[in-house]
């Protein structure tokens, strides 16, 4: 049940016990709340936290005992957190200030932003790769290298796709421009997608004009195909830090997490998302999901227009959601700035 928009105290109360729960791993008590809400009764604190139990905000360990946050509390508490000014960007951008993009592989890129943020929250992130098919191609080079092999660069509107490609021994460094060129001609202003569907029948009509290095743009398109094949990339910096933030009643909690973890087809089902903003989820909101306990924020990253990847944070349901959002929000914005040079 949702709380009314006009009953700020209940409101109030779950922001201040789930903040507590968060901080503290104790049981929320009308007691405890007692010292944020020194105008309220004991006894009306009591009533509020009885009625938001019945609403399923909270639920107790015991008879006796205290409550603990519901997963409609969490979301209740992070929902207030993302509409308001309440995540501290600046101490996220000092964490990761030391970072200069110095890399041309976009892949590259978001690989080690995600696993910076992993670094700065302590939590497990998960990049999900699955849109680079629909970056547009602005050049296109083949280079030779020493060991009969050449690095192929794909320019995109999104920043730099590169790979190895085997090089046949009868491939030589005219042949490898004369085949980037041919490329550029045809396919500059496409999508990637559009090059690896059309590259036979455009190489048919070529025929014998290209026949010198023909097996070169096979390999160009093989090595495309592999590189926009969904793929899921899990950085865990401080395994440690995140076991050493749990109390002997959230193991379960932190198992969950990894062995969510180590399943890549429900981390690539469970990340990838159609959502344009921040996406909240908690496991147990879903029967069948192998996260349980944990809780997941994700992401879209979009560079110029174009969904590419989905960044998400993956952790026990305790933890703390203003630097995680935070942390994910200017993570997102800083690839698109910096990649897609937008304000």
């Amino acid at each position: 049940m949702k709380i009314d928009e006009k009953n700020k105290r209940k409101h109030d109360i779950v922001l201040t016990a789930v903040d507590d729960f968060i901080k503290t791993a104790q049981p929320i008590t009308s007691g405890g709340l007692n010292a944020h809400f020194k105008d309220i009764s004991s006894a009306t604190l009591r009533n509020e936290l009885n009625a938001l139990e019945s609403m399923g905000y909270f639920r107790q360990l015991h008879t006796s005992g205290g409550r603990v946050p519901t997963s409609l509390a969490y979301k209740e508490y992070v929902n207030s957190l993302l509409d308001s000014d309440k995540l501290d960007y600046n101490s996220i951008k000092n964490v990761l200030s030391n970072y200069e993009d110095k890399s041309v592989s976009l892949i590259s890129t978001l690989s080690t932003l995600a696993k910076r943020l992993s670094r700065a929250t302590n939590c497990p992130t998960v990049l999900v790769q699955h849109g680079l098919q629909n970056l547009t191609i602005e050049n296109i080079q083949i280079i030779p290298l020493i060991q009969k092999d050449a690095l192929l660069l794909v320019e995109t509107n999104a920043g730099i796709i590169d790979d190895n490609i085997a090089l046949d021994p009868n491939i030589d460094k005219s042949s490898c421009q004369e085949a980037s060129d041919y490329l550029i001609e045809h396919f500059k202003g496409q999508t990637i997608k559009f090059m690896i569907d059309n590259i036979n029948d455009v190489c048919l009509k070529a025929g014998s004009q290209i026949i010198q290095f023909k097996n070169l743009i096979d390999s160009v398109a093989d090595a495309l195909i592999s590189v926009i094949r969904t793929k899921c990339d899990v950085s865990n910096e401080n395994p440690t830090k995140l076991l050493a933030g749990i109390n002997k009643n959230e193991i379960d909690d932190a198992k969950s997490v990894f062995e969510f973890l180590s399943d890549e087809d429900s981390v690539i089902d469970a990340v990838k998302s159609d959502t344009n903003d921040l996406n909240f989820t908690i496991g147990e909101d879903k029967e069948q999901s192998k996260l349980k306990g944990g809780m997941m924020m994700s992401a879209p990253i979009v560079i110029n227009g174009v969904p590419i990847a989905s960044l998400a944070l993956v952790g026990p349901k305790r933890i703390d959601y203003a630097n995680v959002a935070a942390a994910l929000k200017f993570i997102v914005n800083q690839i698109d700035n910096e990649k897609g040079g937008s304000a």
